[in-house]
């Protein structure tokens, strides 16, 4: 058992430690949609690559565990470390060294903790989902509360407490290739609960703790019934595709898809185990540390494929429906599981049975965690937002950049705080990531609303956990999004509308973001998404209620794209501040974020807000009928 928490405690490290540097290497190495997603796949890999030199170590003759344990400190002390940085660069390399660091105690470990491999992942996979559902899916890592504090004391904990570990032999090759992409699976969909959160705010993150708890049970179970395993795979194989495709291919998230939730972490720990007792039937080989390498390589190359197919326009979901049926294979090519009833099996069936109470008393505890945690760790930052107390509607837009600042720091209690300040009504918001791994697997608009006490509103625009959003405490009716044609943008844009009404007087209100389309060099790539959304806005005004559209437009004054926004019967709500440049936000120079609104509104105490919280600044107006 020490040797699992040895090895769930690296791997809960690892998770901790991308949670900082995969956003830092698209906010501080380079820039999403600018810099070339090559480059920063290129800076990644060589992260992972100087990952395999300490095992490279080992095979010049240095002792194997100092060096297995010595990583595994220097992962540790690099979490520790990112509590002391203040963004910027220093965030981006202790990061990067902590990945490396990890990955080199990944490798080590499918050597030297093999018989813990399955088992110790899992462990490892439900510590960091537990914790990250407690905390609201606001991860530990960016905390500096109580709440982060303890977490990061746990870790440390752990990993001092197994130091004097001594090795139980090596994984069978194909198990240490599997484990990192395996985990891939887990982290984008299947043990992430902010994805889940998507689906159902309260019930998600509680099914995926469940389900990551059912999957530690069968890798505790599985291996002492190996016939049953054996012939559980095949149907295992077909839910974890099944499952991911599911989750992953449609751009909305209703709540049912929880079922396949529910499913995808005991399917993918029942494939996991038809891995090891394969692998093991064979014997488990010299060429570990090969594999395991090259597991990391894929797992990184995998990793970027996926999320720069939003850049390069490509379907980047069916990248990982098709990991996991390459997973799937390497549990099912051999038709024959070896029998392995020895007397550790049945030992593995006293200890499954005598462990079955213990258990439903944590997982009880731990679905508890996931269900009250976030309302206790996730408090409101203000006493309430009152909104515009004179009859109108104050309005804020802000694009938020997935919720990370000029310096690469994720701090949505700095931007709620901001938000707050403007005492809105209606806060429009665009550039919300809901779950993706990349940001760090946080559900920045659940979080956004419990710090301001507003209830949430999405729009998917890229996929079902990245669009746009509407945050308001009014009474709000006929809530829907629509999609817009990108013509060509290799990124999805949406318009969210609802109607919210404040002292009897209901106003229409859109949400949006427009994606520029390739186009010719002088002519205007917002023009085609304007046109849509200027004729949604008058015709939902034909309704007779005020009519308000804000969000980041990509087109500045005098564009054709602003005249055709302008010359179709809609007011600039800014025209009073105007200049009013908002991008980028650490030099302003481009009007690019706007609130348009019908002609019967008046507008007034225009600003722009948000220091460097985001990429852009925020903008915010009051509007009140005209008279």
């Amino acid at each position: 058992m020490r040797r699992v928490i040895a090895v769930a405690a690296g791997a809960w490290l690892l998770i901790d430690l991308l949670r900082v540097w995969a956003p830092s290497l698209i906010t501080i190495f380079g820039q999403a949609a600018s810099t070339p997603a090559e480059l920063m796949g290129a800076f990644a890999l060589g992260c992972v690559l100087a990952g395999l030199l300490p095992r490279m170590a080992v095979r010049l003759g240095v002792p194997p565990m100092p060096v297995l344990r010595g990583v595994l400190v220097v992962a540790l002390a690099a979490r520790a470390g990112l509590a002391f940085t203040d963004g910027g660069a220093a965030q981006l390399w202790v990061a990067s060294v902590g990945v490396a660091a990890a990955v080199a105690w990944t490798v080590l470990a499918a050597e030297h903790l093999g018989a813990e491999l399955v088992e110790g992942w899992l462990v490892g996979i439900a510590l960091a989902t537990v914790t990250h559902a407690g905390l609201g899916t606001w991860g530990a890592v960016w905390r500096d509360d109580a709440w982060g504090w303890s977490l990061l004391a746990l870790q440390v904990v752990l990993v001092v407490s197994t130091l004097r570990e001594e090795p139980s032999g090596p994984a069978p090759a194909r198990l240490a290739l599997a484990m990192l992409p395996a985990w891939l699976v887990a982290g984008i969909w299947a043990a992430n609960p902010a994805r889940a959160s998507v689906a159902s705010p309260d019930a998600g993150p509680m099914v995926v703790v469940l389900a990551v708890l059912v999957a530690v049970g069968l890798a505790r179970w599985a291996p002492a019934r190996p016939d049953l395993t054996r012939r559980a795979l095949p149907v295992a194989a077909a839910v974890l595709t099944l499952a991911s495709a599911l989750v992953l291919l449609p751009v909305n998230s209703p709540p049912w898809f929880l079922i396949a939730f529910a499913l995808g972490m005991p399917a993918l720990a029942v494939v996991l185990v038809g891995i090891d007792l394969v692998g093991r039937a064979g014997g488990t080989g010299g060429a570990v540390a090969w594999a395991a390498s090259g597991g990391a390589l894929a797992w990184v190359v995998l990793f970027f494929v996926y999320y720069a197919g939003y850049d390069l326009g490509y379907r980047a979901d069916l990248a990982i429906v098709v990991l996991c049926v390459a997973l799937v294979a390497l549990g099912v090519t051999s038709a024959e599981v070896a029998q392995t009833a020895t007397d550790t099996t049945y030992a593995g069936v006293t200890r499954a049975r005598s462990g079955l109470r213990a258990g439903a008393g944590m997982a009880a505890v731990c679905v508890l965690v996931a269900l009250f945690g976030p309302h206790v760790t996730v408090a409101p930052v203000t006493d309430g937002v009152t909104g515009d107390t004179d009859g109108g509607l104050r309005v804020v837009a802000w694009n938020l950049r997935m919720g990370y600042g000029i310096d690469g720091q994720f701090d949505p209690a700095a931007v709620a705080r901001e938000i707050a300040a403007q005492d809105p009504d209606v806060v429009l918001l665009s550039e919300v990531d809901r779950a993706w791994l990349l940001n760090g697997g946080q559900d920045q608009l659940q979080v956004l609303a419990r710090l301001l006490d507003l209830d949430a509103h999405f729009g998917p625009a890229a996929d079902a956990v990245w669009g746009d959003a509407i945050l308001t405490n009014l009474p709000i009716t006929r809530v829907r999004s629509q999609p817009l044609d990108s013509f060509g943008a290799v990124t999805g844009a949406q318009v969210l509308a609802g109607t919210v009404t404040k002292d009897g007087q209901a106003w229409d209100v859109l949400s949006t973001h427009i994606q520029p389309h390739p186009v010719d060099e002088g002519e205007d790539g917002s023009l085609a998404q304007a046109l849509i959304i200027s004729g949604l806005a008058l015709r939902m005004h034909e309704s007779g209620n005020p009519t308000i559209v804000g969000g980041d437009f990509n087109l500045e004054p005098g564009d054709p794209s602003w005249d055709v926004m302008t010359g179709t019967g809609l007011v600039d709500a800014l025209d009073g501040a105007r200049p009013l440049p908002t991008s980028p936000a650490d030099a302003p120079e481009q009007q690019i974020d706007h609130v348009f609104t019908s002609p019967d509104l008046a507008a007034s105490d225009v600003v722009a807000f948000g220091r460097q919280l985001s990429d852009h600044l925020g903008v915010a107006v009051t509007l009140r009928p005209a008279r």
